[in-house]
């Protein structure tokens, strides 16, 4: 390397560090990934996003059984003390992602200056933020075989599409244990004739069982063109307020379902709407790799002239009551 790209990686590369890392500080790069589609930002709005501090996996424990011991008595009756068991303990992984952020020394070279070198990792930044969010929102709505299965497990795989099958998810198996299924409502089909009937039966199933009426779904996430076919379905019982520019807004600006949001994103599978409760959701990431950047900052790769780093996140989405969390599939 020529003496002059070592002075332009030495003087540089501590500026371009404390560039990103205060832009990493600022929370920049987690905001835009949890509020550039609306699940992430449910999430964020629900306080379901836990920074926890390690742990070979994430562990959540699940009752899936009664106490046996309640019961009725009088006076002196024995009272019933057989041990109970119950409870499993659900285990989710751990799963990494990075993007990485490179300068070229040439790049360097043409940027030299403080001011144009800030200009230069402002586009770096953005560049990275944007592969990010794609890569994080992406797993959330995956079932995490993407990538060689190294993708975290979202939605896809957590809320199943048929929950007896003879699989397990986050370690306990579906099919020998009816406790840990989603709701879900199959090939509902047309949305002009089905789709309110259709949602109406997901929510009331994810409403039964433990909780009760004090816990049931309040987020729903689908395709654009669902979601269309829902505003068009409740389009005739729109009232118009008096509007004091004059005229009448032909849109619905939100579309709820028993009080419950429904949203819609480009990441969500066609045909499919989730049907979520806050409760029972948790996207947990590892402080140690909460879109925070490398150790050392930029260096300088040996065969490269150069300088890169990476901003790691590490986490996974995580349900403790499956039979609160539902979804339709099939819909036309």
């Amino acid at each position: 390397m020529a003496a002059g790209e070592t002075v332009l990686s030495r003087t540089y590369g501590p500026l371009l560090s404390t560039t990103l890392d205060k832009v990493l500080k600022s929370g920049s790069m987690e905001d835009n990934v949890f509020d550039d589609d609306p699940f992430t930002r449910y999430l964020r709005s629900g306080e379901r996003i836990k920074v926890v501090d390690g742990g070979e996996r994430i562990r959540m424990g699940i009752m899936h059984k009664s106490n046996s011991t309640a019961k009725w008595y009088d006076g002196l009756d024995p009272l019933d003390v057989t041990p109970q068991r119950g409870f499993t303990t659900a285990f989710f992984n751990w799963h990494q992602g990075s993007v990485s952020i490179v300068v070229s020394g040439k790049e360097l070279k043409l940027n030299r200056g403080q001011a144009r070198i800030a200009n230069l990792q402002e586009e770096k930044i953005m560049q990275a933020k944007e592969s990010l969010v794609d890569l994080v929102i992406n797993g959330v709505y995956s079932d995490g075989t993407g990538s060689g299965s190294l993708q975290m497990t979202g939605v896809l795989g957590m809320i199943a599409t048929d929950p007896t099958t003879n699989t397990t998810y986050a370690e306990i198996n579906q099919s020998t244990n009816d406790k840990w299924r989603n709701q879900v409502v199959t090939a509902v089909g047309p949305a002009a004739s089905n789709l309110l009937p259709k949602m109406r039966a997901v929510f009331n199933d994810c409403k039964q069982g433990r909780g009760g009426a004090g816990s049931k779904p309040d987020f729903a996430v689908t395709t654009q063109l669902v979601h269309e076919d829902l505003e068009a379905l409740i389009y005739s019982n729109v009232r118009y307020a008096p509007n004091p520019r004059s005229g009448a807004d032909a849109g619905v600006e939100t579309l709820l379902f028993k009080q419950a949001a429904i949203e819609w994103s480009d990441f969500c599978q066609t045909g499919v709407m989730y049907v979520l409760n806050s409760k029972h959701i948790i996207f947990f990431i590892h402080t140690d790799a909460n879109f925070g950047m490398a150790e050392g900052g930029f260096q300088k790769p040996t065969n490269q002239d150069g300088l890169v780093t990476q901003v790691f996140v590490m986490g996974n989405l995580a349900t403790n009551n499956r039979r609160k969390l539902g979804k339709l599939t099939g819909i036309t």
